[in-house]
């Protein structure tokens, strides 16, 4: 009898588990230590590189980045939003002025005249 697919994938992941699976919980094990150097005033790149000759983590610097910004550098509020409506959020918004210059891709032609 074959397995189903909840066992397959199951047994894949044990295999071949993800790269958040895999690097993130070193990361949160570290996350107090990473989060002191930071206010210490070391760059994000000298703490990775550090833990990275240590071999206390295995990530690359790009994800090493990602997990720091969110673990350490997010919002309570942003953290919540995200669960909430399942996407990003950003902190910038853009307000838009009615003065000066705005750009239309579209000629009216009356304009013209």
């Amino acid at each position: 009898m074959n397995p189903s697919l909840s066992e397959r994938i199951s047994m894949r992941e044990q295999k071949n588990p993800g790269r958040r699976n895999l690097y993130e919980p070193a990361f949160l094990a570290l996350k107090t230590e990473i989060s002191q150097a930071l206010h210490d005033g070391w760059s994000m790149r000298q703490i990775w590189s550090t833990l990275k000759d240590e071999k206390k983590i295995g990530c690359s610097y790009l994800w090493f980045r990602n997990l720091v910004k969110r673990h350490i550098f997010a919002k309570p509020d942003d953290l919540s939003a995200r669960k909430k409506h399942g996407q990003p959020v950003s902190g910038v918004t853009v307000e838009r002025e009615n003065n000066g210059f705005n750009y239309r891709s579209s000629i009216d032609k009356k304009e013209l005249i």
